[in-house]
């Protein structure tokens, strides 16, 4: 169940601000099986929420509480699970207000033309490898996240919801 979720976690890495529309291809090499969604984003005043409408699935993380909904049914998550899915859009949420001394406290930054690569240096090592965030006119556009059980995933930011 961790996995899973830590899964659905890490597709979220929108990093922009407003509401957005993305794509999501996920690929599991431990079942050698690719999945796709379509899903939106939206950054709040003190976090943000992720909604995937098509599985109706919903995570609110704000003002330090996280709720995970599935068909509009709450779903309970153990307390570690709980801290880890926290820490993660806490780092989302420096990504997004562009908080780069906090940033480079969590990872090493290699940033070329377009392109990002962020290396954990913290706790998250243990289950990220790398994220690749590219950038076109100032925009994220392409998110690729390696796991360090070799899935990948990969998010293609579709347009701003208006």
């Amino acid at each position: 169940m961790l996995k899973k979720l830590l899964l659905f976690l890490l597709t979220s890495t929108m990093l922009i601000a407003g509401s957005f529309n993305f794509t999501e291809f996920r690929y599991s090499d431990a079942t050698g099986k690719s999945t796709f969604f379509d899903g939106q984003i939206t950054f709040l005043e003190d976090g943000l929420k992720i909604y995937y409408p098509k599985t109706k699935r919903l995570l609110n993380y704000q003002d330090d509480i996280l709720l995970y909904m599935k068909e509009d049914k709450e779903v309970e998550l153990g307390s570690s699970q709980a801290g880890y899915i926290m820490k993660y859009f806490e780092i989302l949420i420096l990504l997004h207000h562009g908080d780069e001394s906090s940033l480079l406290e969590m990872f090493e930054v290699d940033k070329s033309n377009q392109m990002t690569l962020l290396k954990p240096t913290g706790s998250a090592k243990r289950y990220i490898d790398h994220i690749e965030l590219e950038k076109i006119d100032k925009q994220l556009s392409h998110v690729k996240l390696y796991l360090k059980n070799k899935d990948y995933i990969t998010i293609n930011i579709d347009d701003e919801i208006r």
